[in-house]
C-alpha cells in the first residue's frame, strides 16, 4: 500500500502558486501515514508471531509506544492538515462532512489503541491469560482498520485537492 498522496500533475502559470501551498501539509501527511503504516506492520508482526513466538520486550515496548504515538499522529494532523483543508475547503460540505468522520475515526482507532495497549503489556510481561487468538483478532483488527483508515485519508484529500485546483472559478 502506498504511503504517500498522488497529488494531480503539476500546474503551471496562476494554479502553480497556488498548488504550491498544498504541498506542506500533504508532504507532513505522506511521512505521518508512512510511519503509521509501518507501525501497522510491526503490529502484524507480532500477531504473526502469536502464540508460539512471541517476542515479550517488542510486546512491551509496543505497549508503551501504541497509544502516544497514535494520538501524536492524530493531533498533527487534525492541526497542521486538517485545519489547512478547513481553511482551504471548508465551504464544500462535502470536504466537511469527510473531515468529520476522519476526526470521528481517529476517536474511535485511539479507543481501540487504549485497548491494544492493555492487551500488549500483558503479552510483554508474560501473562499467560492471555487468549492468544483474542489477542491476534484484536491486532489484526486494528491495524486491518488504521491501514483502511490511511487509505480513505489520502482519498479523500486527493479527491478535496483535485476538486479544488480544477475548478475553474
Amino acid at each position: 500500500m502506498a504511503a504517500g498522496i498522488n497529488r494531480p500533475p503539476p500546474l503551471e502559470g496562476p494554479r502553480a502558486a497556488a498548488n504550491e501551498a498544498y504541498a506542506e501539509p500533504l508532504a507532513w501527511l505522506a511521512s505521518a501515514h508512512k510511519e503509521q503504516l509501518a507501525l501497522c506492520d510491526s503490529l502484524e508482526a507480532i500477531a504473526d508471531s502469536l502464540p508460539g513466538e512471541i517476542d515479550r520486550e517488542i510486546c512491551a515496548y509496543a505497549a508503551r509506544m501504541l497509544a502516544p504515538m497514535l494520538r501524536q499522529f492524530h493531533a498533527g494532523e487534525e492541526r497542521i492538515v486538517f485545519d489547512w483543508a478547513e481553511q482551504r475547503f471548508g465551504d464544500d460540505p462535502s470536504a466537511r462532512a469527510s473531515l468529520e468522520r476522519l476526526k470521528y475515526e481517529h476517536c474511535e482507532d485511539e479507543c481501540f489503541a487504549e485497548e491494544l495497549t492493555e492487551m500488549l503489556d500483558r503479552l510483554g510481561s508474560a501473562d499467560n491469560t492471555v487468549n492468544p487468538e483474542t489477542a491476534g483478532y484484536m491486532l489484526r483488527g486494528f491495524f486491518t482498520n488504521l491501514r483502511r483508515h490511511v487509505s480513505f485519508e489520502q482519498e479523500c484529500l486527493r479527491g478535496i485537492v483535485a476538486r479544488q485546483t480544477h475548478d475553474p472559478n
